[in-house]
C-alpha cells in the first residue's frame, strides 16, 4: 500500500498538470492605434535667454518632440520643422523661435530651438505658448509669470579653505538665506548656486555643491526637504511655501565650492531663487517621482503631470532673483 501511495502521488500531480495545460487558451489582444502628439518643453523667464542662461538651466530651453507607441522602439529624434510662437494677453506675438546651428545659445540639435528677439517677460503678465508642426495637432499652454521676490537677503561664511591639488582647492562654508514669502498666494521656488567672475560670467569649471548631510562643522539642517538644484542639470528640486506661507524662510545650508584653478579664482558666489509657476512645480515633482520609480516592480505607476492642451509636456514660467556674495 505504501508503495502504491508513492506511485500515485506523482501520477496525480502529472494528471493535474495535464488538465491545466489542456485548459490554456491563447487570447490575442489588439494593440490600440497610437496617434502621435507633440511633446514640448519651455520655461519663460524675466531675463534674456542667452548662452549663460541655458548653460546654467538647460531644462529651460525650448524643445519639441513627439509621442510614440509603447511598442515602438525607434529612437526619438526631435521635431525640427515646428513653428513656436509666444503671445501676450492681447494675442500679440512677442517672441518666435528658430533652429540656429551657428548659435552659441543653448543646445544646437534635433528638437531644440533658440528665441529670435530675446524677449523678456514681465512678472504678473499672462502669456500663451503655441507649437505646431506638419502632421500633428497644434498644442498650446497659458501661464501667468510669478511675481518678483523682494527683500531677498543672505550671506556666505567661509569655514575651511582646503587645497586639493597643484591649483585646485575646496572652500567649505555655509550659505544663509532669508526669503520673504508673499502670504497672499501659494508660491513655489527653486534654489541654485553658481560661481562667477567679476563680469557676472561662469567659467564652466568651478562648481557650487550643497552638502546635503550633516557634517562635523555642526551645521544643522532646517526645512530638510529644501535643497539647492545643481547648476547645469536637468533634474530640479522645487519646493512650495506650505510650511512658511506669509513668513520669511530662514535657511542655512552647508556648501562646498570646488575651485579648479586657484590662480583664476571666481569673484562671487551667486545664489539664484527662481519663483516658478504651480504647473512647473507639479511637472518637476511628478517627473522626479517617475524617474525614482522607474524599474521598480513594486512601485505604483507614476503619471508625469503636464499642462499642454492637445499634447504632452509643459510650458513653465519663472521669475529670477539673485544675490552675489564676494569671495
Amino acid at each position: 500500500m505504501k508503495f502504491l501511495q508513492k506511485v500515485l502521488k506523482p501520477a496525480g500531480i502529472l494528471v493535474a498538470a495535464a488538465l491545466f495545460q489542456a485548459c490554456e487558451t491563447v487570447v490575442e489582444m489588439p494593440i490600440p492605434e497610437h496617434v502621435p502628439k507633440l511633446a514640448i518643453r519651455f520655461m519663460l523667464g524675466n531675463e534674456v535667454a542667452d548662452s549663460l542662461t541655458y548653460a546654467f538651466f538647460p531644462q529651460y530651453q525650448a524643445y519639441v518632440n513627439h509621442s510614440q507607441s509603447l511598442f515602438d522602439t525607434a529612437p526619438l529624434e526631435g521635431v525640427n520643422n515646428a513653428t513656436l510662437v509666444l503671445t501676450d494677453a492681447d494675442d500679440n506675438v512677442v517672441e518666435t523661435f528658430q533652429q540656429d546651428l551657428a548659435s552659441n545659445v543653448g543646445v544646437q540639435g534635433n528638437g531644440y530651438y533658440q528665441p529670435v528677439s530675446n524677449f523678456v517677460a514681465t512678472p504678473g503678465r499672462k502669456y500663451t505658448f503655441t507649437v505646431s508642426a506638419p502632421g500633428y495637432e497644434t498644442v498650446h499652454s497659458t501661464l501667468t509669470l510669478p511675481d518678483q521676490i523682494t527683500g531677498l537677503r543672505g550671506s556666505f561664511t567661509k569655514l575651511q579653505d582646503n587645497p586639493t591639488g597643484t591649483k585646485r582647492k575646496e572652500i567649505v562654508g555655509q550659505v544663509n538665506l532669508s526669503l520673504p514669502d508673499n502670504g497672499a498666494q501659494n508660491n513655489y521656488y527653486v534654489l541654485f548656486g553658481a560661481l562667477i567672475d567679476s563680469q557676472g560670467k561662469a567659467n564652466g569649471r568651478d562648481i557650487f555643491l550643497e552638502n546635503e548631510t550633516e557634517d562635523d562643522l555642526g551645521v544643522t539642517t532646517n526645512f530638510k526637504d529644501i535643497h539647492f538644484t545643481r547648476i547645469g542639470e536637468i533634474a530640479a528640486s522645487p519646493f512650495d511655501d506650505n510650511t512658511f506661507n506669509g513668513t520669511t524662510l530662514n535657511l542655512t545650508r552647508p556648501a562646498t565650492l570646488l575651485v579648479r584653478d586657484s590662480l583664476k579664482m571666481p569673484k562671487y558666489l551667486r545664489i539664484y531663487v527662481h519663483s516658478i509657476t504651480e504647473d512647473t512645480y507639479r511637472f518637476q515633482k511628478s517627473l522626479n517621482a517617475y524617474y525614482e520609480n522607474n524599474g521598480n516592480p513594486f512601485a505604483e505607476a507614476t503619471r508625469v503631470i503636464g499642462n499642454v492642451t492637445n499634447g504632452y509636456g509643459y510650458f513653465g514660467g519663472y521669475t529670477s532673483t539673485f544675490i552675489d556674495f564676494e569671495l
